[in-house]
């Protein structure tokens, strides 16, 4: 018989495939898809041992009982199925090695793929047709037909679905596959008499083995295990990152919230000058979760530039407070040197240009001695409303050796480390800062002198909105650190606000900011407990903590919502948590809170974001 011949053709070709797969040792000898490919390919072998015997049973019924063909027919039925889904399993693994992490098929899938071919070994039994001549398979036989190119189309939607991820060799290789198993089942249905599942077996084992040994389809599957794994490993940053910056800012809201309560309550000399010494000391250790988080942003593409109208007057003020209590602890003078003629108003981003000037001047503070600090803010009009800002810091330190200028750019890493080894800090903020100048089109040159100072430039192009000449800038224009006053900027005692967090101290810092206000605040630490006390209190605002056990912050705020007891439902709801990571504010906001604030808290932003919204 023809097809017996065939048989033995395809199982002499198959068992040749196998003998050279076992041979390869330098290709996917222990990688995962050599396992499923091998699995199919010994299934294909079973599979057209016994087409052959259901073959020689179909063409010679008169030697064998309707028992007998029914058996080696559904045993045939069976190994086809196997195969059938372990060569749709492979299609599965090999797309999923191809796409993003975030955009991988489910395990759903296999689910209407089982199904079909479970239909497809059940069904055909109940439509035998037992005749005095012997056993009838017209109907089984369209049936299996039918469900398989079912089976054979849902796949190939799977396919079509994620073909833009699918390296163009293998999609050819998966078209011209599929093109046989479809012209394999015609030829069955055209010639009901013969079993030739066997050459489309074959030629699938063979495709199979053509997209595991290709040397470009295996440079790609290796490139893709590799893109794989640094995507892993920078998710685990990211959480690692996030984590951190939670647990550590959670502290540091404590400290720095504690501290303005001293500064607030104190007038002893010495007490006053061990707290400000404490308030240094934590914000330095704020700026380097700061550095690590920003560092973090940039190398994950996440680091976004936000241009806004800003005051160039106001902009040098917080970069100077900022530094102030670095400089006077080391006796350095500050030197500023402002154009009096430049404008006040610029539109950019105040908050990373303040972020690179306040970089470079610590950097200069850190490594300088004794002498000054001088910073330089020219302007070169170029348009009618843009203008250069030209910005030059310098500094009478101890200079950097030429081999030294590179080093300073690069992450976790301090220059001349035995001279140096009492300098604070991670090493990122000049990085941070190279990075960002590239972000906003401009680049920080240097020029140093070994143990004579160095000196910072660059420049920012920034479109003009107030032309108002900036005027004369003194240092005595700005209000220094040391000369610490606070002052509430409202009063009312008849507005009631509610904070939930299960953390104490941040519920004692919060109220102690808020202590001149008059403000009547209660507490909750916990969702639960929280809304309990909404069924019996109106509040008019709402503070929520995110990372609160049982019931985190969104899952409380979905609830508060949701309860139609609730009297402070129309409440502003401001999420206030130590989880600020880059998008944490649009997140929120998107969830639908009010607004957000991060920890530490900033006192004067505080309450600034309470007037806003009581109109107070």
């Amino acid at each position: 018989m023809p097809e017996i011949t065939m048989e033995i053709l395809c199982f002499a070709v198959l068992t040749l495939l196998a003998f050279l797969s076992g041979q390869n040792k330098t290709a996917n000898k222990n990688r995962y898809m050599y396992v499923v490919y091998v699995r199919t390919l010994g299934l294909g072998l079973i599979n057209i041992l016994f087409e052959a015997v259901a073959s020689v049973a179909t063409n010679n019924m008169e030697h064998f009982s309707n028992t007998g063909v029914i058996v080696i027919l559904e045993l045939f039925l069976i190994s086809l199925l196997a195969f059938s889904y372990s060569t749709y399993f492979f299609l599965y693994k090999l797309i999923n090695s191809d796409i993003p992490a975030l955009k991988k098929i489910g395990k759903w899938t296999h689910y209407p793929a089982v199904l079909m071919l479970i239909v497809i070994g059940i069904v055909p039994l109940f439509c035998l047709e037992f005749r005095p001549a012997g056993i009838g398979f017209a109907k089984s036989v369209n049936i299996v037909y039918a469900l398989d190119i079912l089976f054979n189309i849902y796949v190939m939607i799977l396919v079509m679905s994620y073909r833009r991820y699918i390296n163009s060799k293998r999609k050819k290789i998966i078209g011209i596959a599929f093109f046989f198993q479809l012209a394999g089942t015609i030829a069955q249905i055209l010639v009901p008499h013969l079993i030739i599942t066997g050459i489309v077996v074959t030629i699938l084992i063979i495709s199979m083995y053509m997209i595991l040994e290709d040397e470009d389809v295996r440079l790609i599957d290796q490139l893709s295990s590799e893109k794989e794994a640094a995507d892993l490993a920078n998710k685990q940053k990211s959480d690692f990152i996030t984590t951190v910056s939670h647990e550590i800012r959670t502290p540091i809201n404590a400290i720095l919230g504690m501290d303005e309560m001293i500064l607030r309550e104190t007038k002893e000399n010495t007490t006053r000058q061990y707290a400000l010494d404490i308030k240094s000391a934590a914000r330095t250790l704020h700026g380097i979760i700061n550095e690590v988080l920003d560092l973090s942003k940039i190398e994950s593409g996440k680091m976004e530039i936000i241009p806004i109208n800003y005051s160039l007057k106001s902009m040098i003020n917080s970069v100077v407070n900022i530094i102030d209590l670095k400089m006077r602890d080391k006796r350095l003078s500050f030197r500023l040197e402002v154009s009096e003629d430049i404008p006040s108003g610029y539109f950019g981003d105040e908050t990373r240009i303040r972020q690179i000037l306040s970089n470079i001047l610590s950097n200069a503070v850190k490594y300088t001695d004794e002498g000054y600090i001088h910073l330089k803010i020219q302007g070169q009009r170029i348009t009618q409303k843009e203008e250069i800002l030209l910005f030059e810091i310098k500094d009478s330190g101890i200079g950097m050796q030429p081999e030294d200028v590179a080093e300073m750019f690069e992450a976790y890493k301090r220059f001349d480390v035995n001279r140096n080894r009492n300098v604070e800090g991670t090493g990122l903020g000049m990085t941070i800062t190279m990075q960002l100048l590239e972000m906003m089109d401009s680049k920080l040159e240097v020029e140093s002198t070994y143990g004579r100072g160095s000196t910072f430039r660059f420049a920012l192009k920034q479109t003009v909105w107030d032309e108002t000449p900036i005027g004369d800038i003194k240092e005595n224009n700005y209000e220094l650190t040391g000369n610490y006053q606070h002052e509430k900027t409202f009063e009312t005692p008849k507005l009631d606000i509610l904070i939930v967090d299960d953390n104490a101290v941040n519920r004692k810092v919060f109220k102690g900011l808020l202590k001149d206000t008059k403000l009547v605040i209660d507490e909750a630490d916990s969702g639960f407990v929280a809304l309990d006390m909404v069924k019996s209190k109106k509040y008019k605002m709402i503070f929520l903590d995110h990372m609160m056990p049982q019931m985190d912050g969104i899952e409380t705020f979905k609830k508060l919502r949701e309860m139609d007891n609730n009297m402070s439902k129309d409440a502003t709801t401001i999420m206030l948590t130590a989880n600020a990571v880059m998008g944490a504010r649009e997140m929120y906001l998107d969830e639908g809170f009010d607004d957000f604030m991060a920890m530490p808290v900033n006192p004067a932003a505080l309450e600034e974001m309470i007037k806003k919204y009581l109109k107070v």
